[in-house]
């Protein structure tokens, strides 16, 4: 991390500023290009593409007329409406940019000018590292954002500091306290007796110099670590001191800071990197079959050069053509000059045949999928009023792996859970307070699990809960009713000590931020950054202990009405691998206490020895956790005057470090974190989602294994897993939980030996659970590492508790790249810890929700609840998957088949490297005549309803084997494009052979229109979905081809004179009709003819449910999954169904 400020370059910022400026001034842009780079850039962007580039080279050789068979418009057009057409877009999306950056770099802000000994409006752009920033909240013509990333000097407050909301930051709207040096903001504040807000003393702003030393512009938002120089001391600056630019300061009239970092420098720009380019299943199989078109391209291209030389060199033995051989020898047809001559014939053939790649698919591809993103954003199935939030598509390239995925890694908290905390029970000197159980709990209970033996006294305490006796303050919000905690609080029970010192780390130990006014405690509002900490704090209020604010130094909470001050001396921090906080606080007695919260395993380790309620707390702390609650333990600990001052230099010395800070900060807080004195324990409830069981079982039955990543204890997560109905009581499970590295590499072990026979074949009665101690010694070693894969995939479910963030990342990379084949992978999370997982998967799915938009932001597609992933994958993503499948092999289909025509007719034409059409209907092909009804394909086709699809999540499990487009449903296209070119040509050759005066225009026609009708046909047999929409733009391409040739006719208005008058000869010939109609009847009557064989002899599943859906099938046994009717065929997917 670059917190280590020591070895790597120092960024020193002068205030005032220096001039020049030596740093990135505060401009920000996000558009990729100017209006003078534009045209190279995109264009050198587009040709990145090596399609593009071939399709120039081939431009380019068309060009040559003494080479090109065509003529060169045919090709220049088609990929300049391709580039131009891109161009286009990006330019629009580009200007969209430019409009935000002006916006943007237009706001205005306040900055302080030397020589005017005042501050001046200025505009965002105009802000330098150095220059002294004042922000307003009451202002009216400037903004209450951030315009740099700052350093605070000084706030209107008393306790110099400010709020900030930084959800243009992170997502998260709740507020954020930052607070300013006392030496700046004494100097630069001055305040009136009875004022509440500070006047700033612009006097001394005008002689401020200083210099800040701080580490140099990086990615993680937090971190700041630096030192101010002021009046000849350092001063010691953190992440608690930085104001981030586009934040918005709140709660606070004014604040004042040195801009540190800006433009492109600042935290947020840092985070502005884009997304990692995914390429998908589909598209790797595609780059697999280009390849294999392009060597096949260069194959025909030089048997036609080869049999253009024998033609040449033999003409009365090589073609018999003896009538080709030209009065004068010409460079395509010299016979002295074979080399040449095949060599430009080898240009001719690929110039002809280069329609076997298809330009115009990526197009499409892009079209449909961009169509595909925004059905998925419209869905109303998946919009959740309640946060307003719709489904979101953040990139469309990857829609169709969403009907591929083999593997969910979901976290829970917040994911599969609401991530709205309720306060549910507390554990106190012995007794559990708080009624009733959860959800998880009575599901725990009914499988037989202890969910704990009530006490008589409990029991009788239950009967009379109340509420409102037992809340001092009374929260609506809050279902806590035991009146036994306020009671023996109130009546000096012999328990009341601890119940206050429970209270007083609730109240006193957290990073919270109250909202309104102190005096009306019952309108206090609580901001946190965790819900756990917002439902702990809220709870002590309820209970009497109302935290009414805080400053750098004190915390005030008011105590059934009566105002207790703590003065806060130190502070250690929580963090994912901390899992706690403390703080050290000089009580209202004058007492210097810890107070500690924690994650209940390293809690555990830091009590001291002797406690006799600690072993019931275990024995609770396990109940807590069956029934599905979130534990924390509380802790505190007496320091004499002595300890506290040797430990204090400790940790002021690791706060003043300038090398490896928050490792020193660790160690400092080590010290001090032990030997602590039983508080307490508390439990809070996460419920479920709605919907989160039915949506785990459903994508269950679909073929998906599902792991759940979770930071919970053990037994919480496996109550979860059984709530959820991701564990069932039909599933034998595997624990790997040892205390050391033997019991872990013995548990493994005994895992392979007990299921030998289900090696590399899944289970469904297997499931596995993991702790993140047991990962330690597993991931350490690639041999376990292999051995815990082999098992794991051998498990119908997987769960890892008390993993950290890149535990869950290395889980996903180990599936992702070490099941063979590779499977399709799908992360979900809420969360920035889940972040790392969310990249690491094929596809990164976030949920909106209470811990930010961090998840979101770095995810492919965002849904406001977990229930909504069952949708996106079993409808929108099966569907995206058949539909992008499809698009590709059709694509590919009606370009063989086209250019296997030419291929042959000049087989038999004396490889004459010419059209058999004319060479605008030839350009018109895949412009006007095929295009549209395949995109429109690619986003309406629907081969089952909704309701039929989430009824049948079986369905799914052909896209996880590729069935629809592989190695063989391509080779059935390729082969069905070659049969049906030899008809398209051979039927009008051999009919044409009999008729002296027959017309080439009229022949080529003729086989255009068979191959233009037969590709339109293939993709209405095909479709499922059949509307008046698909009909229409079938119809429409085949109108284009009629009316095109029909216009074309009078080419000669234009001086077009090689087509004149043949569409009106076509068109008024009974040949043309016959042949025609004879043509494209036989072609497409071998569509007809296989479709029908295996819709009624062979039928796959979709065939089965859509007879039934039609009230053809008998009947549907939805227990077993199969189907009665139909001749009895049973709705089992097999591999090799489409």
């Amino acid at each position: 991390k670059t917190g280590d400020i020591h070895h790597v370059e120092q960024r020193r910022v002068k205030c005032p500023p220096e001039v020049p400026s030596l740093f990135e001034s505060n401009y920000v842009r996000t558009a990729r290009y100017t209006k003078f780079n534009f045209l190279p850039k995109n264009l050198l962007l587009q040709f990145h593409r090596f399609v593009n580039c071939f399709f120039l080279v081939v431009s380019i050789l068309a060009s040559v007329s003494s080479i090109s068979p065509v003529g060169a418009l045919t090709f220049w057009l088609p990929i300049g409406l391709l580039l131009s057409g891109t161009m286009v877009k990006d330019a629009y999306e580009d200007y969209q940019r430019h409009k935000a950056d002006v916006e943007e770099n237009s706001r205005t802000t306040e900055v302080f000018n030397p020589t005017l000994g005042d501050f001046m409006q200025v505009t965002w752009r105009e802000v330098a590292v150095g220059s002294i920033v004042r922000v307003n909240t009451t202002h009216p013509d400037t903004t209450p954002l951030i315009p740099a990333d700052l350093t605070l000097l000084a706030s209107s407050a008393k306790a110099g500091t400010c709020f900030l909301e930084t959800a243009n930051l992170d997502g998260e709207t709740n507020l954020k306290m930052r607070e300013s040096p006392s030496e700046t903001h004494q100097r630069l504040t001055t305040f009136q007796e009875g004022a509440s807000h500070g006047e700033l003393n612009k006097a001394n702003v005008r002689k401020l110099a200083l210099k800040v030393v701080c580490n140099p512009p990086d990615a993680f938002l937090y971190d700041f670590h630096a030192r101010m120089e002021h009046d000849a001391i350092d001063i010691q600056l953190g992440g608690g001191h930085l104001l981030q630019r586009s934040t918005k300061l709140r709660n606070t009239k004014w604040i004042i800071g040195v801009a540190v970092y800006t433009g492109c420098e600042t935290k947020i720009q840092m985070n502005m990197t884009e997304p990692p380019n995914k390429i998908t299943n589909v598209e790797r199989r595609l780059n697999f079959w280009m390849l294999y078109l392009f060597w096949g391209l260069f194959g025909m291209a030089l048997i036609g050069a080869i049999g253009s030389v024998v033609t040449v060199i033999a003409p009365e033995t090589g073609s018999g053509a003896w009538y080709l051989v030209p009065e004068q020898p010409t460079a395509t047809f010299n016979p002295d000059r074979p080399v040449v001559v095949g060599l430009l014939g080898f240009f001719s053939f690929l110039i002809l045949l280069s329609l076997f790649i298809p330009i115009s698919l990526y197009v499409s591809m892009e079209v449909a999928k961009s169509v595909q993103g925004l059905q998925i954003n419209w869905d109303i199935d998946m919009y959740h009023p309640e946060t307003d939030t719709p489904a979101l598509t953040r990139t469309t390239n990857l829609n169709e792996e969403l009907g591929q995925i083999q593997y969910i890694f979901s976290d829970k908290t917040g994911t599969l859970t609401q991530n709205v905390m309720e306060f549910r029970k507390c554990f106190i000197s012995g007794v559990s307070y708080g009624f009733g159980t959860t959800e998880i709990g009575l599901a725990a209970a009914l499988r037989g699990a202890n969910v704990g033996t009530a006490h008589p006294s409990q029991v009788e305490a239950e009967r009379s809960a109340n509420p409102e006796k037992a809340q001092y303050y009374r929260d609506p919000a809050i279902n806590f009713d035991d009146t036994r905690l306020l009671g023996r609080y109130n009546d000096k029970h012999e328990a009341r000590d601890k119940i206050e010192m429970f209270m007083r780390i609730l109240s006193v130990s957290h990073t919270v931020v109250p909202e309104g006014d102190p005096a009306d405690p019952k309108a206090l509002i609580y901001q946190a950054e965790s819900p756990d900490e917002g439902a702990l704090t809220l709870f002590a209020k309820a209970i009497g202990w109302c935290f009414c604010g805080k400053t750098s130094t004190h915390t005030t909470v008011k105590v059934h009405g009566a105002d207790e001050v703590y003065e806060v001396l130190n502070v250690n921090k929580f963090n994912s691998t901390r899992k706690r906080m403390s703080v050290v606080a000089r009580t209202p007695e004058g007492k210097l206490v810890l107070y500690c919260k924690g994650a209940d395993n390293v809690m555990l380790e830091r009590i001291a020895a002797g406690q006799p309620e600690g072993e019931l707390m275990a024995k609770q702390l396990q109940l807590y956790a069956t029934e599905g609650l979130r534990t924390l333990v509380l802790a505190s600990k007496d320091l004499t005057e002595e300890e506290w001052l040797a430990w204090d230099a400790i940790h002021k010395a690791a706060s003043t470090s300038l090398e490896d800070r928050d490792g020193a900060l660790e160690r400092a807080a080590e010290l001090i974190e032990k030997d602590m004195i039983i508080a307490g324990a508390t439990a809070i409830e996460d419920k479920l989602q709605d919907g989160v069981p039915d949506a785990i079982a459903t994508l269950a039955q679909g073929g998906i294994k599902i792991w759940v990543l979770t930071g919970d204890k053990q037994e919480t997560a496996e109550n979860i897993g059984f709530a959820c109905r991701l564990l069932r009581d039909d599933m034998t499970i595997n624990y790997i939980n040892g205390a050391d590295d033997n019991e872990i590499k013995t548990q493994l072990r005994e895992c392979l030996e007990r299921n030998a026979d289900c090696i590399g074949k899944e289970n469904e009665h297997l499931a596995l659970l993991v702790d993140g101690k047991s990962l330690i010694t597993i991931m350490a070693d690639t041999v376990l590492t292999a051995d815990l894969l082999k098992f794991a995939t051998m498990c119908k479910a997987v769960i890892a508790c008390r993993v950290s963030p890149s535990q869950k990342m290395q889980i996903v990379a180990m599936v992702r790249h070490g099941v063979k084949p590779e499977p399709m992978t799908l992360s979900i999370g809420d969360g920035a810890n889940d972040v790392p997982m969310i990249l690491e998967a094929h596809v990164g799915v976030g949920i909106s929700g209470n811990e930010g938009m961090q998840a979101v932001r770095s995810a492919d597609f965002a849904i406001a609840q977990f229930r909504y992933l069952k949708k996106l994958m079993l409808f929108h993503g099966r569907n995206n998957y058949r539909r992008v499948a499809t698009l590709v092999q059709y694509s590919l289909y009606k370009n063989i088949l086209l250019v296997s025509c030419l291929a042959l007719y000049n087989f038999v034409n004396g490889w004459s490297g010419t059209l058999v059409m004319d060479t605008w209907v030839f350009s018109a092909y895949n412009v006007l005549f095929t295009s549209f009804f395949i995109v429109i394909y690619a986003f309406l086709d629907q081969d089952v309803s909704v309701e039929t699809a989430m009824a049948n999540p079986q369905l799914y499990i052909p896209g996880q084997r590729s069935a629809n487009f592989n190695s063989f449903t391509m080779s059935v296209w390729v082969l069905n494009a070659v049969v049906q070119a030899a008809l398209a040509f051979g039927l009008p050759t051999l009919t044409f052979a009999g008729f002296d005066d027959s017309d080439k225009n009229i022949y080529g026609v003729i086989v255009m229109m068979g191959v233009v009708i037969t590709a339109n046909l293939r993709l209405v047999f095909i479709s499922a979905h059949i509307s008046w929409v698909s009909h229409f733009i079938a119809a429409l391409c085949v109108f284009f081809f009629f009316a095109f040739i029909l216009v074309y006719s009078y080419g000669a208005s234009f001086g077009y004179w090689n087509f004149s008058g043949s569409g009106t000869k076509a068109l008024g010939s009974a040949i043309f009709w016959l042949v025609g109609l004879l043509t494209f009847v036989a072609m497409s009557g071998i569509d007809v003819f296989f479709i029908y064989l295996h819709r009624h002899m062979h039928p796959n599943p979709v065939y089965v449910i859509q007879e039934r859906d039609r009230g053809h099938g008998k009947s549907y046994d939805t227990e077993n999954g199969t189907s009665t009717g139909m001749e009895g065929i049973p709705l089992v997917v097999s591999g090799t169904s489409s």
